[in-house]
């Protein structure tokens, strides 16, 4: 399999070309962002720990121009992957309202299963939440939007999360704010909430917030127990280059994710019994957490909670990935690349994530410095740090190997084109 490598032209100035032609109208507004990949932290993000995110060269550029009907009309490209997909806003308006009744139905019987949430849902559903939220006006009927991204799905760079940034930036283009800090936190928790409620994909909020408010060169520290976004020296200073690996793109994992979204779901759970915005706040969580799921399992039977050992399990695993992405940032600081390498190369004890471990292994066996899972339980990707006099080399081995291989360049946050 080809190393994938992205066209020269911008996907800003193909995006427009696109949006011409399969909409008949010049688009009103283009943006673009770029992937990230996680340096790690991934799944400290929803326990409210530490992230460490990095920006790709690699963009996804959005085009967008109102439509005079009432439909989110969805055209993308994504690597060479087309995709057609279109949604009413009465639809988007009733996912948005099961999306916030769901604590009231959660005991309540399902009556059948919901279809899977496609690109239209998403990122109408995008629309629909800047409605909500007053950030877009009322007024606001359909929209046509079209995507060119250069971030292959599955390969582990977060391309929703850059086409969602991309989408805000598009529809709010002429907002005189749109550069500064506070508007661009505001929209980064507005993605991650939308995507959210409108996708079967688990939302890594840190990416969002990346994509917007990253700086090129550097990789941003995410800490949330205080909100700050924080800028550490880029892993590529100690002559390494870095590549997403798996063993093929084009494929989303949202099918092989449930693992994830149940223990979310139960980190959710947990911070609304004890009445905490996240477990991190909890004082001997672990412990604390273990004695409400015993209580809980014997007052409404063992199948109304996890088992005590996967609480646990889920508590510490992502206790021990904040403590870790924190000395990964102070080692970057520090210029500590031995400290750095070693850390993130620690295997995780995830809780029965899937992860590409044999992946991992052969990377590392090729002479990796490291190599993580680009998104444990999210992601088949990896994401490989290479010793730069090594990575031709190896990069070409990857390939001639059939897996799939894409270089992670250093990228700029997310803009509107001019």
């Amino acid at each position: 399999m080809p190393v994938w490598t992205a066209p020269q032209t911008p996907a800003t100035t193909r995006v427009e070309q696109l949006h011409q032609s399969v909409t008949g109208n010049s688009p009103r507004h283009v943006a673009s962002a770029p992937g990230t990949f996680m340096v790690i932290g991934e799944n400290a993000d929803h326990f409210g720990g530490v992230t460490v995110v990095g920006l790709a060269g690699v963009r996804a550029a959005v085009a967008v121009s109102p439509r005079v009907d009432n439909m989110i009309a969805v055209h993308t490209d994504f690597a060479g992957q087309e995709i057609a997909d279109q949604v009413e806003g009465a639809q988007l308006a009733q996912l948005s309202d099961s999306g916030f009744s769901s604590f009231a139905a959660a005991d309540a019987p399902s009556t059948q299963d919901e279809p899977p949430r496609g690109l239209a849902v998403r990122l109408g559903g995008l629309v629909n939440t800047l409605i909500g939220r007053q950030m877009l006006s009322r007024d606001t009927s359909g929209v046509d939007i079209t995507v060119v991204s250069d971030i292959p799905l599955g390969s582990g760079l977060g391309a929703l999360h850059a086409t969602d940034a991309a989408l805000c930036l598009a529809l709010l283009a002429d907002d005189s704010d749109i550069d500064t800090a506070p508007l661009r936190t505001r929209l980064a928790e507005i993605a991650s909430q939308s995507a959210k409620t409108f996708s079967d994909v688990p939302v890594v909020r840190s990416r969002h917030s990346a994509a917007m408010r990253g700086a090129g060169g550097t990789v941003s520290v995410v800490d949330y127990a205080d909100g700050s976004l924080t800028q550490a020296p880029h892993p590529i200073r100690e002559d390494v280059r870095i590549f997403a690996v798996a063993a093929g793109f084009d494929e989303v994992f949202a099918d092989k994710a449930d693992s994830v979204t149940k223990g979310r779901q139960f980190i959710d759970d947990a911070c609304t019994n004890f009445g905490v915005s996240s477990l991190r706040q909890l004082p001997e969580a672990s412990e604390r957490v273990v004695e409400w799921v015993d209580a809980r399992r014997q007052v409404n039977g063992a199948d109304s909670a996890p088992t005590l050992e996967a609480a646990r399990a889920w508590v510490v695993f992502c206790e021990t990935e904040t403590n870790q992405a924190t000395l990964a940032a102070k080692a970057l600081r520090s210029m500590h690349g031995d400290e750095f390498f070693a850390i993130i190369n620690t295997p995780a004890q995830t809780p029965g994530l899937p992860v590409p471990e044999q992946l991992v292994e052969l990377l590392t066996l090729r002479g990796a410095r490291a190599a993580r899972p680009a998104a444990a339980g999210m992601s088949q990707a990896v994401i490989a740090y290479v010793p730069a006099k090594d990575a031709d080399n190896l990069m070409a081995d990857l390939a001639a190997a059939g897996l799939a291989v894409m270089e992670v360049t250093q990228g700029a946050p997310a803009s509107t084109q001019n």
